[in-house]
């Protein structure tokens, strides 16, 4: 019986030990912008930072599984467009996301003998995230979805698929430098809280007071009396907002002993 119990726990332990070789843990920092209703075109000036931490599994030396939680600021401003500044709409959004991946690596990438210590890949999966609209007027930052300017209440929780493109390299038998560029398409028009028509802003007076309407209708702030009517364009719903990033990270391997690579 002791002897049966002493072999399950080797057996148990090589388990472990095997499985922890494949294992990575990371951080990750880098820039992030976003496309969308008040970003027509990327416009670099609302570049913001980015950061995140990752868990990946190395099913084998080409295909690799991978787990993301990252934090993300993304902004837009009408005042970046000619076209758009007399809107005058404007936001900025936290998005914080978790992201399941899958990598596959053009060369045979690892810290062992047989593998190469270099190596591009491309990366696709599926990501969860939460985002909260915000504006500031007169100095003051104000949730927009609590102020419904568009009449609508919307979920601040969406799916987004993730796709992108990458580079790994070792560094030495635990630690490699990656460095990757990635998508996000979203299945919401609402991270940046423009999506349809306008409101009844002149209602919205009462509805709301001066700070709903204004927030509503931003060319209250240059002219001083709302300039676009019920059922107005506001924004495209035709096209989902899309956020963006490009990433610098270091990577750990938990365990490196194992050498003969080519066998897991």
């Amino acid at each position: 019986m002791r002897k049966n119990v002493f072999q399950f726990l080797i057996m148990l332990l090589l388990a472990n030990i095997g499985l922890a070789q494949r294992v990575e843990l990371g951080i990750q920092a880098g820039a992030c912008n976003y496309w969308g209703d008040l970003s027509p075109t990327i416009k670099f000036k609302e570049t913001n930072p980015c950061g995140g931490i990752f868990f990946r599994l190395n099913l084998n030396h080409t295909w690799a599984l991978k787990t993301e939680l990252n934090q993300y600021m993304v902004s837009g401003s009408d005042k970046n467009f000619d076209f758009n500044k007399n809107r005058n709409l404007s936001f900025f959004s936290p998005i914080t996301e978790g992201a399941v991946l899958m990598e596959f690596n053009y060369s045979k990438y690892g810290p062992y003998i047989l593998h190469k210590k270099f190596t591009t890949f491309i990366y696709a999966g599926i990501a969860g995230f939460r985002f909260k609209p915000q504006a500031i007027l007169d100095g003051k930052v104000y949730e927009l979805a609590d102020y419904q300017t568009e009449g609508i209440v919307y979920n601040k929780f969406s799916l987004a698929v993730p796709f992108g493109l990458g580079a790994k390299w070792m560094l030495s038998n635990k630690f490699a430098l990656e460095g990757q560029f990635g998508f996000r398409k979203t299945f919401t028009d609402y991270l940046d809280d423009v999506s349809t028509v306008y409101p009844d802003v002149n209602a919205r007076f009462n509805d709301g007071g001066l700070i709903g309407a204004t927030l509503t209708d931003r060319s209250i702030e240059i002219y001083g009396t709302p300039q676009y009517s019920k059922n107005y364009k506001r924004g495209s719903p035709e096209q989902k907002d899309w956020y963006m990033c490009a990433t610098v990270s270091v990577s750990m391997r938990l365990h490196t002993k194992i050498k003969c690579a080519r066998f897991y």
